[in-house]
């Protein structure tokens, strides 16, 4: 038993390492972008990072008043990219996208799924909640733990942390 659970024991832990060093890097990379962002005259909806090999994407979510275009993404960018290189926050290649949230908004934090109580959201769950991996439904509630969604035959209570993608279905 012992052969088996020690290399399984040092994965899980191998997988929580990343999982906080991620974690730690995109709190880091929002504390230095997010002011240049807003002094651009931006709202900054948000931030996600996904592995790449051995880079790192970095996604950037900007809105505004009239919303965003792409010469607003471009502008944003390369005042990003300029702080980043400056910064050395990643060691490591990187790269870096701008986006705007979408007409389907993205939602990221609990102020979007709050802003938006009453709407159809479509959720992509990193794990099972009640046997469902993909649940589309309406925003029923929001707490600062949870966020509560009912569909036609069920309400579930979904953790931020289980959520892997969350967009209003337009």
């Amino acid at each position: 038993m012992g052969f088996f659970f020690k290399p399984l024991l040092g994965f899980f832990c191998l997988g929580i390492l990343i999982f906080l060093w991620v974690i730690f890097l995109k709190n880091e990379i929002i504390e230095i972008i997010k002011p240049i962002v807003l002094s651009m005259g931006y709202e900054f909806w948000g931030l996600s990072l996904v592995q790449q090999n051995s880079s790192i994407k970095i996604i950037l979510y900007i809105d505004g008043d009239k919303g965003v275009n792409i010469n607003d993404c471009v502008k944003v960018s390369n005042q990003v990219t300029h702080l980043l290189d400056a910064e050395n926050i990643y060691n490591s290649n990187y790269v870096l996208e701008v986006s705007s949230p979408g007409f389907d908004r993205i939602l990221i934090t609990y102020d979007h799924f709050l802003k938006y109580v009453g709407e159809k959201i479509r959720l992509k769950l990193k794990w099972l909640v009640k046997n469902k991996k993909n649940i589309t439904g309406i925003i029923k509630d929001v707490k600062k733990e949870h966020v509560i969604v009912s569909d036609s035959s069920d309400i579930y209570q979904i953790t931020y942390d289980s959520i892997e993608s969350a967009r209003l279905k337009v």
